[in-house]
């Protein structure tokens, strides 16, 4: 499943299978007001999510406010967040917290067709000068989490090897 958002988190394009995460497979307008103010959201689908959810998305919706303080949408939508009963505690709490990239996240989730599962994402900003995040997710049944990808690491990567060769032949 996949979706394409802009830097406010409006959605732009999406697929059928992304769709099918929500009630009446539709998707919302905007992922992060739906993530952080949804109750359907909150208390269904985003599974255990003042534990997973919440704390991942307070602050890369503070983050995008301290890049872009004059923008009147994400004003609007981190005043609403902060002004929420549920949802406001934990941005207060997460203040001193980094926003971490979303790309390799495992979260779990209640899918409305195929049950508890979890979500791996793979995200991307492609192209910096159309401003938009590409966000691949792959669901995973069951309630067990599965393994989360490993960061690379320098012994992960690959290092040029020396040749099997030598040149000490004229």
């Amino acid at each position: 499943m996949a979706y394409i958002a802009d830097r406010n988190w409006k959605l732009k394009a999406c697929n059928a299978e992304f769709e099918a995460l929500f009630p009446g497979g539709r998707a919302p307008s905007n992922i992060m007001r739906w993530m952080l103010l949804d109750e359907q959201a909150r208390q269904h689908t985003l599974t255990d999510w003042s534990e997973y959810w919440a704390p991942a998305a307070c602050p890369a919706l503070r983050q995008a406010v301290t890049d872009r303080p004059a923008d009147p949408e994400l004003i609007d939508m981190a005043t609403d967040v902060r002004l929420d009963p549920v949802v406001g505690p934990i941005y207060l709490a997460t203040e001193s917290s980094n926003a971490v990239h979303p790309d390799g996240a495992v979260r779990p989730i209640r899918h409305p067709v195929k049950g508890p599962g979890w979500l791996i994402t793979s995200a991307a900003n492609p192209l910096t000068e159309i401003d938009a995040r590409v966000v691949i997710m792959q669901f995973k049944p069951g309630t067990t989490r599965p393994h989360q990808p490993s960061p690379l690491s320098r012994e992960n990567m690959w290092q040029p090897q020396a040749p099997a060769w030598t040149a000490d032949k004229p």
